[in-house]
C-alpha cells in the first residue's frame, strides 16, 4: 500500500476546558480503519489554541454565554484556518498533505471530459511548443532514432542536452537542419551557476567522464556513464541562471542571445522528454489545446510521496510559458536547485520541489492522458479507455522505429483503447467469454494490485476472472506454475511461451461502448 498522508486539526480553547474540539478522534470514530492506518499512514496533527475571554456575564446569561462561545467558533475558525493556511510556506508539509489527500479522492470527471468540447487555446505542437529532448554519453545511440522518428512533425525548435557535447562534425540531421547535443554539466559550471572552484564528488565523476571522451577512450566513457549516469542525470534540469543574474528563454541561450526574460519569445509550451519517449503529436495537441499558457501548470504522470510529488520524465513533462516565467522571475530559488542538484537523487523531482517553492504543483487530475511504459505494455485501465495517450516510453532504438511507423501517421488523438486496434489485438467486436489465446500474456508485469491464485486450468484462471468483475480486467495462466493472475487492467501483450490469456470480456465490451 502505498503511504497515505492525513492532516488532523485539534482545535482547544483557553478557558476552563469546557469547549475542546478533537478532530483526530472524530475521524477515528468515523473511520474504522483509522487505527490500521496509522502504521502506514503519516498523521500530521496540529494545535491551534484560540483564546476565549470568559463571558462577562452571570445567572441566566451563562447560558448566553456558551451560545456566544460557539458562535465565536463558528466565525472565526474559517478565518482563522485561512489565515494559518496563507501564512504557510507553498513547500509545508501541511500543504502538501492536504493536497495529496484531495488528489487521492479523485475527479472522475476532469479528464474524461476534456475532449468534449473544442480547444479553447488550440495549438500546433511543431511551433508553439518547444520540445527538450534528454539524453547522455551512454544512451547516445538513442538520439538518432528519436530524431528519425519525430521527422513527421518537423518540430521548429529541439533542444538536445545531456553530459556530453558534439563535437565538429558530429551533429544529427533533423528535418534538414543540424542539431548538437549541448553540455549542461559544462555550461552550469562555466556561467556561475555553481559555486567557482567547488568540489564535490559528482563534479569528480563528470570529470572523469570529460576527460574520458576527450582522449577517445569510448568504452571507458561508456563504462564510466553506466556506473554513475543516472547521477549525472539528476543535474539536466533544464533552468538556467546566467553569471550576470539574468534569465533568459533556454532556446535563445544556445543561440548565443542574451535577451532578458521580459523581452524574449517564449514559448507557449515546453515539453520535457526523453530520448527513450515517443511523443504522440495530435494527442498532445489535443490534449493542450484546453489550457492557457498564460496561467502556470505543470503537467505529467505523478509518482512520489506527498513530500514531492513530481511528473515522471519518461512520460514526458510538460511546462506552459507562465510556468517558465516565474521561474526566471526568482533566479534564488533557481540558483539553490542547482546547488540541489549535486546531491538530489531524481533530476524529475529536483524540477517539482523548485515548482512547489513558487505555489506551482503538479496537476495530477489528468494523469490518465500520460504512460510510462511501451506501447505493448501500456496497462489499459478502466478509467482510460476513451481518452487520449500522451507519449510511450522505455523504448530502445529499434523499439522507437517500430512505434515510429505505427504512429507517424496519425492525424488525431490516439486514444488507450486504440492500441489494441492498431496492434491487431483482441477486438472489442470479437471478444467472446471463452476467448483463450495462447503464448500470450494480456496481464504484464504483476504489483500490489494484482491478484494471484492457484487453478489447474486456464479455463478455470477465465471463471475466477469473472467472478470478481468488479476487479478482473485480464487474466493469465501459467502452465508450469498453475498461477493464475488477474489484473485491473489489460495490455496488448506479447508472446509468452507457457502461458494463456484472456479478457473479462462482458465488462470491457461495456467500457468500449462507452467511448
Amino acid at each position: 500500500m502505498s503511504p497515505i498522508a492525513y492532516t488532523c486539526v485539534r482545535l482547544g480553547f483557553s478557558n476552563d476546558g469546557a469547549a475542546n474540539i478533537n478532530l483526530e478522534t472524530w475521524f477515528a470514530k468515523k473511520n474504522r480503519n483509522f487505527a490500521r492506518l496509522r502504521t502506514v499512514a503519516s498523521i500530521h496533527i496540529v494545535h491551534l489554541h484560540l483564546p476565549l475571554t470568559p463571558a462577562p456575564f452571570t445567572g441566566k446569561c451563562e447560558f448566553c454565554g456558551g451560545r456566544l462561545r460557539w458562535r465565536f467558533l463558528v466565525l472565526t475558525l474559517p478565518a482563522s484556518l485561512f489565515l494559518l493556511w496563507t501564512a504557510l510556506p507553498y513547500d509545508s508539509s501541511i500543504r502538501l498533505a492536504l493536497r495529496f489527500n484531495l488528489n487521492a479522492l479523485g475527479s472522475p470527471f476532469t479528464s474524461q471530459r476534456l475532449f468534449v468540447k473544442p480547444p479553447a487555446f488550440p495549438v500546433t505542437i511543431s511551433k508553439d511548443a518547444g520540445i527538450i529532448l534528454k539524453s547522455g554519453f551512454g544512451t547516445k545511440d538513442r538520439i538518432s532514432a528519436w530524431l528519425e522518428w519525430h521527422q513527421e512533425r518537423s518540430f521548429v525548435d529541439i533542444l538536445v542536452v545531456g553530459d556530453f557535447a558534439t563535437q565538429p562534425g558530429q551533429h544529427y540531421n533533423y528535418s534538414g537542419r543540424q542539431l548538437n547535443v549541448h553540455d549542461l554539466l559544462a555550461l552550469m559550471l562555466e556561467n556561475g551557476s555553481l559555486p567557482p572552484g567547488l568540489s564535490h564528488p559528482r563534479l569528480l565523476k563528470y570529470s572523469n567522464l570529460t576527460a574520458a571522451i576527450a582522449t577517445g577512450d569510448t568504452n571507458l566513457a561508456l563504462e564510466l556513464s553506466k556506473s554513475f549516469g543516472w547521477e549525472l542525470d539528476a543535474m539536466k534540469v533544464v533552468i538556467f541562471y546566467r553569471a550576470e543574474h539574468q534569465l533568459v528563454d533556454p532556446f535563445d541561450l544556445f543561440l548565443g542571445l542574451s535577451w532578458p526574460i521580459n523581452a524574449c519569445h517564449l514559448k507557449k509550451l515546453y515539453i520535457l522528454a526523453d530520448d527513450d519517449t515517443y511523443i504522440v503529436a495530435p494527442s498532445l495537441e489535443g490534449f493542450l489545446g484546453h489550457f492557457d499558457s498564460n496561467l502556470c501548470y505543470y503537467l505529467g504522470n505523478p509518482v512520489g510521496d506527498y513530500r514531492g510529488r513530481f511528473a515522471h520524465g519518461g512520460s514526458s513533462v510538460i511546462l506552459s510559458q507562465a510556468t517558465m516565467r516565474r521561474l526566471f522571475g526568482n533566479p534564488e530559488i533557481v540558483s539553490a536547485a542547482h546547488e540541489e542538484s549535486l546531491s538530489e537523487t531524481w533530476g524529475d523531482k529536483l524540477l517539482a520541489t523548485t515548482l512547489i517553492k513558487l505555489g506551482i504543483y503538479l496537476e495530477e487530475g489528468y494523469s490518465r492522458f500520460f504512460n510510462g511504459e511501451p506501447p505493448r505494455s501500456a496497462k489499459l485501465r478502466s478509467d482510460r479507455f476513451c481518452i487520449a495517450i500522451m507519449a510511450f516510453h522505455g523504448l530502445s532504438p529499434l523499439a522507437m522505429l517500430q512505434t515510429g511507423r505505427m504512429f507517424r501517421h496519425a492525424v488525431k488523438p490516439v486514444r488507450w483503447i486504440d492500441l489494441l486496434s492498431i496492434y491487431q489485438a483482441l477486438l472489442p467486436d470479437t471478444f467472446t467469454k471463452q476467448s483463450i489465446r495462447q503464448n500470450w500474456d494480456h496481464v504484464g508485469s504483476l504489483d500490489e494490485s494484482t491478484k494471484s491464485i492457484n487453478v489447474p486450468t486456464a479455463g478455470h484462471c477465465g471463471e475466477a476472472c469473472h467472478a470478481d468483475s468488479s476487479f478482473c480486467l485480464a487474466w493469465t495462466w501459467e502452465l508450469d506454475t498453475q498461477a493464475c493472475h488477474m489484473s485491473p487492467w489489460v495490455i496488448v501483450g506479447d508472446n509468452a511461451p507457457g502461458k494463456a490469456s484472456g479478457l473479462n470480456t462482458p465488462r470491457v465490451k461495456k467500457l468500449a461502448t462507452t467511448c
